[in-house]
């Protein structure tokens, strides 16, 4: 693992500036697995990745219940939530292997929890709550 970027967020508007900023510099490899607890950041995070990518949406929301949401844009965006994965396997049903192969961005919210299902090459994104409004976001080249 490499680090690339270590920031510390004061706010949920530059947790979504950072996300637009990003959207434009990952390239390939094209999956990033957010990592974090619950309340830290990640969909936030991801709708700034959203709006970086031309995604024209206001209701990025987790797709805790679903799995996965399709957003289409300039660039698509596919956004994971493994939260309430039961059972790995429950990825083959999905066809997580195709959105592996689409052009676009892979993120994926829980993403740990795909294990052996992640690609060889990955940006890991960490959040960590430093505060009630500070996030300690990292951004890590694995692979």
């Amino acid at each position: 693992m490499s680090k690339v970027l270590k920031i510390i967020s004061h706010s949920e508007k530059e947790t979504l500036a950072l996300g637009k900023k990003l959207a434009a510099m990952i390239k390939e490899p094209n999956v990033a697995v957010l990592s974090g607890e619950l309340g830290a950041g990640k969909t936030v995070f991801v709708k700034g990745l959203a709006e970086g990518l031309g995604v024209k949406t206001e209701k990025v929301l987790s797709p805790t219940f679903n799995f996965v949401h399709e957003y289409h844009g300039e660039k698509n965006l596919y956004h994971f939530d493994l939260y309430r994965l039961s059972n790995i396997s429950e990825l083959t049903e999905i066809g997580w292997d195709d959105y592996l192969e689409k052009d676009g961005l892979v993120v994926v919210e829980w993403g740990e929890k795909a294990g052996a299902f992640l690609p060889q090459k990955y940006y890991l994104i960490s959040f960590k709550m430093v505060s009630e409004n500070e996030r300690e976001i990292n951004v890590e080249l694995v692979g």
